[in-house]
């Protein structure tokens, strides 16, 4: 499944703030650092300056960041500068109107609080199954 992101002989890196930056120890010992690097970031400044350099392969952005924007905001200021990097969206919110919205901007997922290391586990393999795919022309 991650033989084509082996290929780039660097790891899967990964952006994350609030809930998903408190698991970067375990993905590291689950995962291992071969496999992903977390890139912890704590506001739309240092997000949108990891993702405009080209740093980041996959984003995790929670909406308990004091973004000073709203979390869809965040996700559009995202697509303007990368339509393709797969970004999962972690809220506290479930009403219809956010998941159309995400779903719009291109969201990976959207992943209900709390965020669970179970959970983020899952939208991680999916995101490098989907890379996986990605770099073997696939999509």
């Amino acid at each position: 499944m991650v033989a084509a992101l082996n290929q780039r002989s660097q790891p899967l890196r990964l952006v994350v703030s609030g809930e998903a930056g408190a698991w970067q120890f375990a993905l590291s010992q689950i995962v291992g650092p071969q496999w992903v690097e977390t890139l912890p970031v704590r506001h739309e400044v240092e997000l949108l300056e990891v993702v405009r350099s080209g740093q980041a392969d996959a984003a995790v952005i929670d909406d308990e960041v004091d973004w000073g924007l709203d979390i869809l905001q965040v996700l559009r200021m995202i697509r303007r500068l990368n339509q393709r990097i797969p970004v999962v969206v972690v809220t506290s919110r479930n009403d219809r109107r956010l998941l159309e919205a995400a779903l719009r901007l291109a969201a990976f997922s959207v992943v209900t609080k709390p965020l669970e290391l179970e959970e983020l586990l899952r939208q991680l393999q999916r995101l490098m199954a989907r890379l996986d795919q990605m770099l073997r022309g696939g999509l």
